[in-house]
C-alpha cells in the first residue's frame, strides 16, 4: 500500500465500515461480501484487505464503534446524574439504546459468527469497547445510587447488558415472521426498544 497519512488511513477505514453498515441495513449478514463492500468505497478492492481480513472483521469494527458511541452516551448521562431519579435514569438508558439499532441487531443476530471469524487482535479491540460500556454503566450507577454496594451495581449491569443481546427480535420483524405470527394467532403488541428497555431498567433499579 502506498504511503498515506494517518488521517487518510483512518478515513479509509471509516469509509469501509460505513459501506458495510449501509449493506447491513438492506442485506442479510450471509449475503454481504467483500466484493460488495469494495464496490462502495472510493479506493481499490485490494486496499480493503489492508484494513480487514473479511466482512466479519468489518462488522466487528462497526460493533466496536457502536459500543464506543453508547459509552459516550452513558458518560453524558452520568454528567447529569444529580437530576436523575429512577424514572429519568431508566428513560435515559432506554434513549441511549433506542439510537443503537445496528448494535442491537448485530448482538442479537450475528455476534457469535462475527467473533469466531475475526482475528484475536480485532476481537480484543472490540472487547476493550465492551469493557468501557460496562465501566461507564457502573460509574453511572454509582453516581445515581451511591448507597448501592458493588454487588448491587454488578447485579444491575449483568441483568441489563445481556438483555441488549435479545431485545432486537422482539421489536423488528420480517414480513415472513409477521405472516407466520398472524397465521399462528400470536399477539404482536408493537413494543419499541425504548419501552422494553425502560421497563426492564426501572424494574432493576427498584428490585
Amino acid at each position: 500500500m502506498p504511503k498515506i497519512s494517518k488521517e487518510e488511513s483512518e478515513a479509509r477505514r471509516t469509509e469501509i465500515i460505513d459501506a458495510c453498515e449501509a449493506l447491513y441495513r438492506s442485506e442479510s449478514y450471509h449475503d454481504i461480501t467483500m466484493t460488495q463492500v469494495a464496490a462502495k468505497v472510493s479506493f481499490g478492492r485490494a486496499n480493503v484487505y489492508n484494513y480487514f481480513q473479511n466482512k466479519d472483521e468489518i462488522l466487528l469494527a462497526l460493533l466496536q464503534r457502536e459500543h464506543e458511541l453508547w459509552a459516550d452516551d452513558l458518560a453524558a448521562l452520568r454528567a447529569s446524574s444529580a437530576a436523575l431519579d429512577d424514572e429519568r435514569l431508566a428513560d435515559g438508558l432506554a434513549a441511549s439504546l433506542e439510537q443503537r439499532t445496528q448494535m442491537l441487531k448485530l448482538l442479537a443476530m450475528n455476534l457469535y459468527d462475527i467473533e469466531q471469524n475475526s482475528r484475536l487482535e480485532s476481537l480484543v479491540e472490540f472487547k476493550h469497547a465492551y469493557k468501557r460500556v460496562t465501566s461507564e454503566l457502573e460509574a453511572l450507577l454509582r453516581a445515581c445510587k451511591p448507597q448501592w454496594s458493588a454487588e448491587r451495581v454488578s447485579r444491575f449491569v449483568f441483568g441489563f447488558v445481556p438483555y441488549t443481546h435479545g431485545v432486537y427480535p422482539f421489536v423488528f420483524h420480517s414480513k415472513k415472521q409477521l405472516a407466520a405470527m398472524e397465521a399462528a394467532e400470536v399477539t404482536q403488541p408493537g413494543l419499541t426498544v425504548r419501552v422494553l428497555v425502560r421497563d426492564l431498567a426501572l424494574k432493576l433499579l427498584r428490585d
